[in-house]
């Protein structure tokens, strides 16, 4: 029997004296596709970082085709055959995709004058090779190129050092549903060339349609590890949470609070995004928007959150005839608005759990000149509380802590503001399941205090699940509603 093309024996790693893997094995055949799953924190990122250089292990072996290696950094685990496609893309806006692809690695005709024609020769092989037809040209800027032509740019990269291990984590993160079909395509074509596939999503249902097998992080512990056809979604939820809950997959509807007025009712609202928009959103209520990425949902928020200029249309809150010109107008007739990108719009990730939750409560906090920073310290430890923030307290900056975790703190900083409406951009996207359930007991609770929610997600099945309503946007238009 022929040996994996990698295996991990007993990795331990820890930080600080924290342990964040502890004797963990992990094995991928050679031409198969293994998913690696578990919650935020769970220790997936850092055993790929250790399996791709850019950690060294504590102690454990592995093995690459049955030969141990030793590596200290990622330009080592490339020459050894293993490279990482990230989710955070690794290309440099301003160079061509060629000059990416050979960045720091450049082919020369000479001393000192760069083979350009055999950099684009190889470049446009590349591409061709990765299985599904493309319009990517060489000499194209990045900056220039969709998300999903970026990402097949990455694989382009990782494919020119010869690897035979590729590890992608999250890569469907940001790709629209005809991105996500090519991208399976051109992963399944990769598996056909022999080329061995780690997996990382908290997509879990998309592992079922792709993988061949899955591997369970719990704690930094393996607590699963088998193919796909011997489990199911459940049993790997299970595992992930350490406790049987299942799917989960239903939501109780919420009750409208009152009767009378709507919080929120907008008519005939118009950007340089979206036409004539209407609808009215009630006390209690959660209310999805569904649509593509780019169908006009965010575009939504932008204008009710004044992001994005009104041309024409009228925003009434609570009855009241109001005019969002700005940021500080939304927030003083009560909106809140947890953006899509969390890290670069909702966070400062420097800056400390207590200072992000409590910038937009200065003002309140604020007694003449000076700062209650006593009050402002319980604020910020009830709402690590109650929301659940896992963390070391709340002077940790948030650049360390998981993406959930971040998550629920820039809730937390919406809701400490006490809106009365709440813009949701994909509150869950990026998150485990479990945070994810979290988030959105949170969003419920919100709601029943009679408060209303506006709700885009990037999975159909949440919105459906989740919401009293929906409102499918399309091409900047409400095209239906459904209840």
């Amino acid at each position: 029997m022929s040996s994996p093309v990698l295996e991990c024996r007993q990795i331990c790693k820890s930080f600080g004296g924290i342990t964040v893997l502890n004797n963990v094995d992990f094995i991928l055949e050679k031409g198969e596709i293994h998913a690696l799953v578990g919650q935020n924190g769970a220790g997936k990122s850092t055993l790929m970082k250790i399996i791709n250089g850019v950690y060294s292990r504590d102690s454990g072996d592995i093995f690459i085709e049955g030969k141990e290696h030793f590596y200290n950094s990622a330009q080592e685990a490339r020459k050894a055959g293993i490279s990482m496609v990230f989710q955070d893309f690794s290309l440099v806006p301003t160079l061509t995709v060629s000059q990416n692809i050979f960045l720091a690695r450049e082919l020369s005709s000479g001393r000192i004058v760069l083979d350009d024609r055999k950099m684009k020769e190889i470049t446009q092989k590349l591409l061709n090779s990765i299985g599904i037809d493309i319009s990517i040209h060489p000499q194209e800027y990045v900056e220039n190129l969709s998300v999903g032509s970026k990402q097949l740019v990455e694989i382009a990269k990782a494919l020119s050092t010869d690897s035979k291990i590729l590890i992608f984590d999250e890569p469907t993160a940001s790709l629209s549903q005809a991105e996500i079909s090519s991208l399976f395509s051109v992963i399944q074509n990769l598996k056909k060339k022999g080329i061995s596939i780690i997996y990382i999503s908290h997509y879990l249902k998309d592992i079922f349609k792709l993988c061949d097998s899955v591997t369970v992080l719990r704690d930094g512990v393996n607590v699963l590890s088998r193919p796909i056809s011997k489990t199911s979604l459940e049993e790997v939820i299970d595992a992930m949470v350490g406790k049987k809950v299942g799917n989960r997959a239903s939501w109780e509807r919420s009750q409208r609070v009152g009767e009378g007025k709507p919080l929120l009712s907008v008519r005939n609202l118009i950007t340089d995004s979206i036409h004539q928009i209407s609808f009215d959103l009630w006390p209690g209520e959660i209310v999805g928007l569904a649509g593509l990425l780019g169908s006009g949902r965010t575009e939504i928020f932008k204008a009710l959150f004044g992001l994005d200029p009104i041309q024409s249309g009228e925003i009434f809150i609570q009855g009241k005839k109001t005019a969002i010109f700005s940021v500080p107008d939304a927030l003083k007739y009560g909106l809140g608005l947890v953006p899509e990108d969390r890290r670069n719009q909702g966070l400062i990730m420097d800056f400390s759990i207590n200072e992000n939750i409590l910038l937009p409560l200065m003002n309140k906090l604020t007694q003449l000149i000076l700062i209650n920073d006593r009050k402002g310290k319980e604020i910020s430890q009830k709402f690590v509380s109650d929301f659940k923030v896992k963390c070391d307290g709340i002077e940790q900056p948030v650049r360390f802590l998981s993406g959930g975790n971040q998550q629920k703190v820039v809730v937390a900083k919406n809701v400490a503001n006490q809106p009365k409406i709440l813009l949701l951009d994909d509150p869950t996207f990026g998150v485990d399941i479990q945070s994810k359930w979290e988030i959105m007991n949170i969003v419920k609770e919100f709601a029943r205090l009679g408060n209303g929610v506006l709700f885009i997600s990037s999975e159909f099945g949440e919105i459906a699940s989740f919401c009293d309503r929906v409102l499918v946007v399309k091409k900047g238009k409400i095209t239906e509603t459904i209840v």
